[in-house]
């Protein structure tokens, strides 16, 4: 029996194209990678990163300054505190020498999101723009994508600012008011944090794929919203979906690997064999930073692959939201209404 088709073009769930087409792209491309875990540093362009980093950082709202703690305590250091202090010339000399190196590892952060929404954007037929050029596209785009990533990072600070206020008043008080203000206020918040968040990869995609402004492209990143603020949404709960189940195979991974140094550190207590021991941690150390690496890169690049896709699919047209084609299917409407 021929399936019947669709009376709607592209009348179908939008994330079981894209979503596979991401993880083939995270998957087959682990050279990505290297871009993935600079674009996460700045902790922002993807959904589920900002909503983690959002959920994790209410409580220490105070402290959560860019170099403002790594700087004191080195002030702190050269000025005599400490164990070694430096001569003041000397601490002046390590924060500008601080800086410089954030100021860098913050700048390729930017050039590493550019190439990846360029990269993934220009995929066709299997094959994409080479490194050398997306790098040099996102190179051009700095100063633009540096300004986005303030403006986001600043808005997702104050939300969560503005969510530590109650929070602070119902810590050591046994009020109901300030506990429901405070429920109220980090459920508000935190959908604010998701769409400042979605908003940001949409306005990343006007700019380095349609060379848009930074006030134009975050128009058009709001028109994408506005219009398909549902299928935006659907896919942002899917993503996180499949974050987590990523996540668990790769800690049961990582458990797997863990075991031949967890038996050589019992081997080492037993024994009471130091350069076994040391032998251990050191693997166990090497282990660790090699699958945070590498798990931190294919998850980020999975996540720019699938909202760079899903900005494509929306410029294609076609896209229906989950719940409007069950509707749809039960109502049997499929034409469009007539003003």
């Amino acid at each position: 029996m021929l399936k019947s088709k669709s009376n709607i073009h592209h009348d179908r769930p939008v994330y079981r194209e894209v979503i596979p087409q991401a993880l083939k792209i995270a998957w087959k491309h682990p050279h990505y990678w290297v871009l993935g875990i600079f674009a996460a540093v700045l902790n922002s362009g993807s959904a589920l990163d900002a909503c983690w980093k959002f959920f994790n950082a209410i409580q220490n709202q105070g402290s959560e300054l860019f170099i403002g703690d790594v700087a004191v305590k080195i002030w702190q250091v050269g000025t005599g505190g400490g164990f070694s202090a430096l001569p003041f010339f000397q601490a002046l000399l390590a924060l500008f020498a601080l800086s410089v190196i954030l100021l860098a590892v913050a700048a390729f952060s930017c050039i590493s999101q550019g190439a990846l929404v360029h990269r993934v954007g220009s995929w066709k037929d299997g094959s994409g723009a080479r490194l050398k050029t997306a790098l040099q596209v996102g190179g051009r785009a700095l100063v633009p994508i540096a300004v986005l990533n303030l403006i986001i990072l600043a808005a997702v600070w104050l939300t969560r600012f503005f969510v530590s206020l109650p929070l602070a008043l119902i810590l050591g008080r046994n009020n109901g008011l300030f506990v429901a203000v405070y429920l109220v206020s980090f459920i508000v918040f935190f959908a604010l944090a998701l769409v400042l968040s979605i908003l940001q990869v949409y306005a990343l995609n006007a700019m380095v794929l349609q060379g848009a402004p930074l006030a134009q492209a975050f128009g058009r990143a709001w028109l994408v919203f506005k219009q398909h603020w549902l299928v935006t949404i659907e896919t942002a709960l899917l993503q996180a979906v499949v974050v987590l189940i990523s996540t668990i195979i790769a800690l049961l991974i990582f458990m797997i690997l863990c075991l031949p140094p967890a038996i050589l550190y019992i081997l080492a207590i037993f024994r009471q064999n130091f350069a076994l021991f040391q032998l251990s941690s050191g693997v166990f150390i090497g282990l660790t930073f090699l699958f945070l690496a590498m798990f931190t890169g294919f998850t980020v690049t999975f996540q720019y692959a699938l909202w760079t896709l899903m900005f494509r699919k929306f410029g294609e047209g076609g896209v229906v939201a989950k719940i409007h084609r069950i509707f749809r299917f039960v109502t049997h409407r499929t034409k469009v209404p007539q003003s």
